[in-house]
């Protein structure tokens, strides 16, 4: 999967190693499938170690090449985002102001991911696959996150849970923080320990400053809502694991935590963003169901119902002025560096996509904690894409925005969404 190191362990060794010093020359000849066996045979017990549990088989290894990783990432892509569901959250997103006019989101998505992607675990063939180009230094850290998630998924059936939450975007941006924060936590203390132990120099944080991934020029120049997708899950997934207490990294977590994390999975991305509301019983804070209506009839003639989707506060941040977060700081790790004030306080949302030939109109309706909370978003929703209408209406903790081709009818189906 993604290895966005220097963002995950910014703030647990931001004094191991300068990150703006040159970086030494990276090791690029191939890796061999027999050092690569050998590898995960070292770290697996390791990787036992940091989680608190044992494999109930071996893992199997194979090294592949750009080609073949592009491929893989292609079949689980049209298994869990086919490209029908891909192409309405595209018109959705840049109507609503989340993703630039003309952006090609599977385009954007694989050119991020043939920068960052330096190997990754199949759930469907129980198999760890590593790119042959790994440089031999970094190899091991990045076996070891994915070694976690080949025992998470023994014990939990990760993509069960993926399919679970597959009609919310929300809700699989949760089930992801903690795959991804499982891992992260395990790779951090992985490299702690064995720095602390003299096994591993402070040198290859440096080495991976100076990789492809390191520098990440594909995913900062990359649409904020896809950076964020892509990084908040490793980044704000192993807070979430912490309870919210980046000091807890040195310490074992205990296992009945993340058991339960993958057991009771968070439902929202609130639940990430705020980890008391999750993991404090008094602080629980579940998502509220918007009984969104059909607009087709309201539209008029012709127009029908696509599909439909959720965005939660991660996302709503984006359009509400929150600021860019830095992934390469030690900020990154901070929760409240990824929302705001007028996100914050969201119970719910829905959006909806129609069409009509060409045309086509998004309805979103979103729910929050209190009237108040609604009017904070109202207010701090930034100005829509040029040449995309929009209409925003608000009624008590409810607030509505209708963005596309709704033409004179927009109002009305605003109106209908206030009083479902």
């Amino acid at each position: 999967m993604i290895l966005p190191l220097h963002a995950a362990l910014a703030f647990a060794m931001s004094a191991a190693a300068d990150a703006n010093a040159p970086a030494p020359p990276t090791t690029l000849s191939s890796l061999s499938a027999k050092e690569a066996a050998e590898m995960v045979v070292s770290v697996t017990p390791r990787v036992e170690e940091h989680r608190g549990l044992k494999f109930k088989k071996p893992v199997p290894v194979q090294v592949v090449d750009d080609a073949a990783a592009r491929e893989h990432f292609k079949a689980r892509m049209k298994k869990h985002w086919p490209e029908s569901q891909v192409r309405m959250e595209q018109t959705a997103y840049i109507q609503l102001g989340l993703l630039p006019g003309g952006t090609d989101l599977t385009g954007t998505l694989f050119s991020v991911l043939e920068e960052q992607v330096g190997g990754y675990y199949d759930p469907e063939s129980d198999t760890f696959f590593v790119l042959g180009d790994m440089p031999r230094s970094i190899a091991p850290i990045l076996m070891v996150h994915e070694l976690t998630h080949a025992l998470d998924d023994q014990y939990y059936d990760i993509d069960k849970l993926i399919e679970r939450t597959e009609r919310s975007n929300d809700a699989s941006a949760a089930v992801g923080a903690v795959v991804e924060g499982s891992g992260t936590l395990v790779m951090t203390r992985y490299i702690l320990t064995e720095m602390q132990a003299g096994r591993m120099s402070p040198d290859i944080l440096q080495e991976l400053a100076g990789s492809d991934a390191g520098r990440a020029e594909k995913l900062m120049a990359s649409p904020a809502v896809l950076q964020r997708s892509l990084v908040a899950s490793y980044v704000l997934g192993q807070t979430f694991m912490l309870r919210g207490d980046l000091m807890r990294v040195t310490q074992a977590t205990p296992v009945a935590d993340l058991d339960r994390a993958f057991t009771e999975v968070p439902v929202s991305t609130e639940q990430i963003l705020h980890p008391e509301k999750y993991w404090d019983a008094a602080a629980k804070d579940l998502p509220r169901t918007v009984k969104a209506t059909d607009a087709s009839k309201i539209l008029g003639d012709g127009w029908s119902l696509l599909g439909d989707g959720q965005l939660g506060e991660l996302t709503l941040a984006v359009i509400t002025g929150a600021d860019a977060v830095n992934f390469k700081s030690a900020d990154a790790a901070f929760p409240a560096k990824w929302t705001n004030a007028a996100a914050s306080g969201w119970g719910g949302d829905a959006w909806q996509l129609y069409g009509q030939g060409d045309h086509r109109a998004t309805v979103l309706t979103t729910l929050w904690d209190t009237p108040k909370d609604a009017e904070e978003f109202e207010a701090a929703l930034t100005a829509h894409p040029a040449g995309v209408s929009r209409t925003v209406k608000r009624a008590g903790d409810v607030v509505v925005v209708v963005a596309g081709d709704a033409g004179d009818k927009a109002g009305a189906v605003a109106d209908a969404a206030l009083a479902r």
